[in-house]
């Protein structure tokens, strides 16, 4: 497993012929299942640009991208599809992380790939400053703008943080079940507190487009400063998640 920056630079190498082909320029990412394409640098752009598919790799080291022979790097003739993967030039890093109901995660700062060639897992920052991890069986999307991940993602950060804090306690000898209005009571006060983040964290932006409903009612127009009226009428209209993905 290698975190996306550990893998831009790194020699591209093959084993039968014992030469160095080139080194990674950058990572092209297929949005329908994670996997990652190198583009490679071998100095002779004007022959065409040349790829290799990460799962094509013999190796995936801390020194070098090993492969069995030179017929594993593909051109644009070999690979029309890559050519979609250029085109759409999916990063991830720096971007949103919503939830499937629209609440704000924070946003991708690095995403981590195994010697199979998928993006396993991103890391992210949340709202908080702090940094979090996302299995890649929680993404749902990998948008351009907008990584999409499952609901029951906030739910496993909380449950890892409980954990963390119940560890540090000698457990009681009798434990009292919690009755559930309690139960349902914490879990609306941790989604209130959630709310008041996003809220906190939208605050002040800038909107980077305009919005308007289908029916051409205004929202915001582009640049305008995002403020509670404006959060109130986004969630009123259903736009709010809209609103989240366009801002500055």
């Amino acid at each position: 497993m290698k975190k996306s920056v550990e893998i831009i630079g790194l020699p591209v190498i093959s084993i039968v012929e014992g030469t160095e082909l080139g080194t990674v320029k950058s990572l092209l990412i297929n949005p329908a299942d994670g996997s990652v394409t190198i583009l490679i640098d071998d100095s002779k752009w004007y022959w065409g640009a040349k790829f290799l598919p990460l799962a094509a790799a013999t190796g995936l080291g801390e020194y070098a991208i090993t492969i069995e022979n030179s017929d594993a790097i593909l051109t644009l003739t070999d690979a029309p599809e890559v050519e979609k993967l250029i085109v759409a030039d999916l990063k991830i890093i720096g971007t949103k992380v919503l939830t499937k109901n629209g609440r704000i995660q924070g946003k991708v700062t690095e995403f981590f790939v195994d010697n199979s060639g998928k993006i396993i897992s991103c890391e992210i920052e949340d709202l908080n400053g702090e940094t979090t991890s996302i299995e890649a069986k929680q993404i749902l999307t990998f948008g351009k703008d907008v990584l999409f991940v499952s609901d029951d993602h906030e739910m496993v950060a909380e449950r890892s943080v409980s954990t963390s804090v119940v560890s540090e306690v000698k457990p009681p000898v009798i434990q009292v079940k919690e009755p559930d209005d309690a139960k349902v009571a914490a879990s609306d006060d941790s989604a209130r507190k959630f709310d008041e983040k996003n809220r906190k964290y939208l605050l002040g932006k800038k909107a980077s487009r305009r919005i308007e409903t289908d029916n051409g009612l205004l929202i915001i127009e582009e640049g305008g400063e995002i403020t509670e009226e404006v959060l109130q009428k986004a969630k009123l209209t259903g736009s709010f998640v809209e609103l989240t993905m366009n801002i500055q």
